[in-house]
């Protein structure tokens, strides 16, 4: 952080710059790539669960993976509305989580954690099956975000960020000048 005329004279001397992730390299938020469901064969019921839970979420991932899953069930956008009876439960930073209850059933997607919460209150858990999903997604430096319904976890979606346009060239730059570039961020200990 440059706090003064002298520490960017000093600059000079830099041969490693440290810069956050989120706004350094990317637009600061994620979009939907994929689905992954818990179980073979239960794809659709995982792609509608998230396009459901995500009507009301007015978030960039939340907007995102409407598109994605509208494109997967090939439906268009007019043909998507809140069921008949149905309320939302909104995404609040605290709870890490949003949804839709329709139909005697809560929906739920949200963050591992927050989602196992979610599932353990309604006797459930997360299958092995779904935390290796999950420790994958988070390996390859994407944001996994769990999707259940009521007890059951229905499967994983893959959130990637959206680099900034231009970003490579700028490192390369960096690289050119024998300065050193690393990314650091709080959102994947990984």
């Amino acid at each position: 952080i440059a706090m003064s005329v002298r520490s960017l004279e000093s600059a000079g001397d830099l041969d490693v710059v440290l810069m956050d992730m989120t706004c350094s390299f990317t637009l600061g938020n994620r979009i939907a790539t994929d689905f992954l469901p818990a179980e073979e064969g239960d794809k659709a019921a995982l792609v509608q669960a998230a396009l459901l839970s995500s009507l009301a979420d007015e978030t960039p991932e939340g907007r995102s993976i409407v598109v994605l899953a509208k494109e997967q069930l090939g439906v268009r956008g007019r043909d998507i509305r809140a069921p008949e009876g149905a309320s939302f439960f909104p995404f609040s930073a605290e709870k890490r989580m949003s949804g839709i209850n329709w139909n005697g059933h809560q929906i739920r997607k949200g963050s591992p954690a927050a989602i196992a919460g979610f599932v353990a209150s309604h006797n459930g858990k997360v299958t092995e099956k779904v935390q290796r999903i999950t420790a994958e997604v988070s390996h390859e430096g994407s944001t996994p975000l769990l999707v259940a319904e009521d007890d059951r976890v229905l499967g994983v979606i893959r959130l990637k960020d959206v680099i900034k346009e231009g970003i490579r060239g700028r490192i390369s730059q960096l690289r050119h000048m024998g300065i050193r570039s690393v990314m650091i961020t709080g959102d994947n200990p990984l």
